[in-house]
C-alpha cells in the first residue's frame, strides 16, 4: 500500500530518509513542468527545481500537517524561480504589463468562447500551446499552469500564490480573455 504524503513526511522526520526519496520521485516531474513552462527559455530549470527540492529538505520540519503538501511545494517552487529570475532580472513584475492594454473590466463581461481545457483540448499541436503560453506575462501563465496542468483548485491556488481567491479568479480570467485576443489575430 502506497503511503500518502503525510505518512512520508512523519517517517521522513522519524528518521527514514528512504520517505523523502519517495516524496522527492513523486513531485519530481510535476515540479519541473510548472517551473519549465513559467521560466523564460534562457534559465536553467535545473537548478531551479534542485533548489526548490533543497529548500523543502531543509523546511520540512516546518510543515504543518494540517496543510495540503502540494501546495506547499508549489508555492516554494513559484518563489523559488522569481527568487532566481528575479537575481538575474530576466523577469519583469507587472499586474499589468499586457502590450495590448486591454480594458479587462469591459473584457470579461461576456463569455462566448472555449474555456481554457477545451482550447487544450483542441488543440493538436502542444508546441502551439507551449508558445501561446510563453506569449502571456508569467503573473496569467501560472495561474493557468496551475489550474489546467497541475489541476488545483482555487483555493489551493490562491494559498500557493498567496492573494485572495477574487484575484486567482479574476487573473484566471484576464488571462483565458489575453489567450482568446492571442487566439484571433
Amino acid at each position: 500500500m502506497e503511503k500518502n504524503d503525510s505518512e512520508l513526511i512523519a517517517d521522513y522526520l522519524n528518521g527514514n530518509e528512504k520517505s523523502f526519496e519517495i516524496l522527492m520521485n513523486r513531485y519530481m516531474k510535476p515540479v519541473y513542468n510548472f517551473v519549465f513552462r513559467l521560466s523564460p527559455k534562457n534559465v536553467d530549470v535545473d537548478d531551479i527545481v534542485s533548489e526548490t527540492f533543497y529548500k523543502v529538505w531543509k523546511n520540512l520540519k516546518k510543515f504543518r500537517a494540517d496543510e495540503k503538501f502540494t501546495t506547499w511545494l508549489f508555492t516554494i517552487a513559484r518563489n523559488t524561480t522569481y527568487d532566481i529570475l528575479r537575481k538575474k532580472r530576466a523577469l519583469a513584475f507587472s499586474d499589468f504589463d499586457i502590450e495590448d492594454g486591454g480594458n479587462f473590466l469591459t473584457d470579461t463581461l461576456t463569455d462566448t468562447e472555449l474555456l481554457p481545457p477545451e482550447i487544450f483540448e483542441q488543440s493538436e499541436n502542444k508546441k502551439m500551446v507551449e508558445n501561446l503560453l510563453e506569449s502571456i506575462p508569467p503573473l496569467y501563465r501560472e495561474v493557468l499552469l496551475l489550474r489546467y496542468v497541475n489541476e488545483f483548485t482555487f483555493e489551493d491556488i490562491g494559498l500557493i500564490l498567496k492573494k485572495p481567491l477574487h484575484t486567482v479568479k479574476s487573473q484566471h480570467r484576464r488571462a483565458i480573455i489575453l489567450l482568446r485576443k492571442i487566439l484571433g489575430s
